[in-house]
C-alpha cells in the first residue's frame, strides 16, 4: 500500500509538472485579456526545441534554453497577430498549433534524418544532490529538477499577482483595458509581457516532456496536455493556487492510469484506462460550467486603435 502511495505521489508530480507550467503561463496570458487555446502548440514546439538544444550542445540545460526561446517566439507571433493587429485569438492559436506540429515533424527529418522520434539526448530525470537529505532524500532525489523549478515559478507567479504593481496592472488590463489606458497604462505592453511570459512557462512545460521525463522527442508526445492545461486554467478560476491544484489533479489521474496498467491480469482494456485523465477533465469542467463562471471581463477581446475606430 505504501509503495502504491509513493508511486502515485511521485508520478503525480512528474505528470502534473508540465501541465502546471503551461497552465500558469496560460493563466497569466488570460488574466491580461489574451486567450490562447494554442498551448498545445507551444508545448509541442518547445519539447522539440529542448531535444534539439540538448542534442546539439550535449547539455540538457541548453535544451531548456532552446525550449524557452521557441516558446517565446511562438508567443510573440500570437501577440503580434492578436494584440497589434487585432486578429481573432482562437484562429491565431489553432494556426500556431498546426504550425508547431508541422515544424516538429519536418524538423525531425531535416535535423536527424528520421521520423517519429529524435535520437537519445542528455536529460534531467533526477536531482541526485537531494539524496543526502535524511528520510525523504531518496524520494526527493528521484524527482526531476523541473519539479523544483515549478515550485519556484509557482511562488513567483503567486507573489506577482498578489503583491506587485505588475500583477495588479495585468488584472486591470484584462478586466477593463480602456480604464487602464485612461490611467496611463500601456495595454499593448502589458499584454505583450503576459503572452510572452506564458511562452516562457509553456517552453518549460514542453521541455519537461522531452528532457525531464524522457531522453528524446517523439511526435505527438504532448498528447493533449496543452488542452489539459487550458482546462486547468478554467477549473482553477484564474487563481494561481487553483490552477496549480487543477494541474496536479489532472496529473494524479494520469498517474493513476499508468499505475492501473501495471496491475497483473487487469481485465480492463488499456485503451479505456488511458482515457481516465481526459474523462476526468470533461466531467470536472462540465460540473464547473454549472456554477457561476464569469471569467475575465475583457478576455478574448482585441484592443487596438484599428478595432476601436471600427
Amino acid at each position: 500500500m505504501l509503495n502504491a502511495i509513493t508511486y502515485l505521489l511521485s508520478a503525480t508530480l512528474r505528470m502534473g509538472t508540465p501541465i502546471a507550467f503551461t497552465a500558469l503561463g496560460g493563466m497569466t496570458s488570460e488574466r491580461s485579456g489574451v486567450n490562447n487555446i494554442g498551448l498545445e502548440g507551444i508545448m509541442t514546439a518547445s519539447a522539440f526545441g529542448a531535444a534539439v538544444g540538448s542534442y546539439l550542445f550535449q547539455n540538457a540545460w541548453m535544451g531548456i534554453l532552446f525550449a524557452i526561446v521557441i516558446g517565446v517566439g511562438i508567443s510573440a507571433i500570437h501577440s503580434l497577430v492578436c494584440i497589434t493587429w487585432g486578429g481573432t485569438q482562437a484562429v491565431s492559436s489553432m494556426a500556431l498549433v498546426l504550425l508547431s506540429t508541422g515544424i516538429s515533424g519536418v524538423g525531425l527529418k531535416a535535423l536527424f534524418n528520421q521520423q517519429g522520434n529524435s535520437p537519445q539526448v542528455p536529460y534531467l530525470p533526477t536531482t541526485t544532490p537531494l539524496e543526502k537529505i535524511p528520510v525523504i532524500g531518496p524520494f526527493l532525489a528521484q524527482q526531476s529538477p523541473f519539479v523544483y523549478i515549478l515550485f519556484i515559478v509557482l511562488i513567483l507567479v503567486w507573489y506577482m499577482f498578489k503583491h506587485t504593481r505588475l500583477g495588479l496592472r495585468i488584472v486591470t488590463v484584462g478586466e477593463n483595458p480602456k480604464a487602464a489606458e485612461t490611467a496611463g497604462l500601456s495595454v499593448h505592453r502589458i499584454r505583450y509581457f503576459s503572452v510572452i511570459f506564458s511562452g516562457v512557462l509553456g517552453g518549460l512545460g514542453g521541455a519537461m516532456l522531452s528532457i525531464g521525463g524522457m531522453n528524446m522527442f517523439q511526435e505527438d508526445m504532448v498528447a493533449g496536455r496543452g488542452y489539459l492545461a487550458l482546462g486547468a486554467v478554467t477549473m482553477g478560476r484564474w487563481n494561481t493556487w487553483g490552477v496549480f491544484g487543477s494541474a496536479m489533479f489532472f496529473g494524479f489521474f494520469s498517474a493513476l492510469q499508468l499505475y492501473l496498467q501495471t496491475i497483473p491480469n487487469n481485465p480492463v482494456p488499456a485503451e479505456f484506462i488511458q482515457m481516465i485523465p481526459y474523462v476526468a477533465t470533461v466531467i470536472v469542467l462540465a460540473l464547473s460550467a454549472s456554477k457561476q463562471n464569469v471569467g475575465i471581463a475583457a478576455g478574448g477581446q482585441p484592443y487596438t486603435k484599428f478595432v476601436q475606430q471600427r
